[in-house]
């Protein structure tokens, strides 16, 4: 059964979140896990994919972004799209909508803001969750 975990940011700045992703995505790799990003645009991967380059001095975060068409066997990748994500097993969505893969993650990480519309569309994906029957965890930072 997968395990869907909600962390609700106290700030509402997109520079917050992308931080707390690539702090989420750190330990997922520690652990071993092979991580997808599921950003909404090609914008926000770029952002993203360098914002994880410079992320932390003593940490290196393998990655490549399957926008451009990139997969290199690399733990972490991130895109626009679920289908070429088929050697994660843990999900980091960033996505204004919810995962609707059933069974293709053991584990799915939202991230929501601390502004109104993130928090309804994490209102909207918790229900969504709740009916599929998964377990789910939320974690107020």
């Amino acid at each position: 059964m997968t395990q869907v975990n909600f962390y609700t940011l106290p700030s509402p700045e997109l520079q917050s979140r992308l931080q707390f992703v690539c702090r989420l995505t750190e330990k997922a790799y520690s652990l071993g896990h092979r991580i997808h990003i599921l950003t909404d645009s090609q914008q926000q991967s770029k952002a993203l994919d360098d914002m994880l380059w410079q992320y932390s001095a003593s940490s290196f975060l393998p990655h490549c972004s399957l926008d451009s068409g990139g997969d290199n066997g690399e733990p972490v990748t991130l895109g626009t799209e679920l289908a070429a994500a088929t050697h994660a097993d843990v999900l980091i969505n960033l996505s204004t909508q919810p995962c609707a893969s059933e069974g293709q993650f053991s584990r799915i990480n939202e991230v929501i803001s601390a502004d109104n519309e993130s928090l309804e569309q994490g209102r909207v994906r918790y229900r969504f969750y709740k009916e599929k029957a998964m377990r789910i965890e939320t974690f107020k930072l």
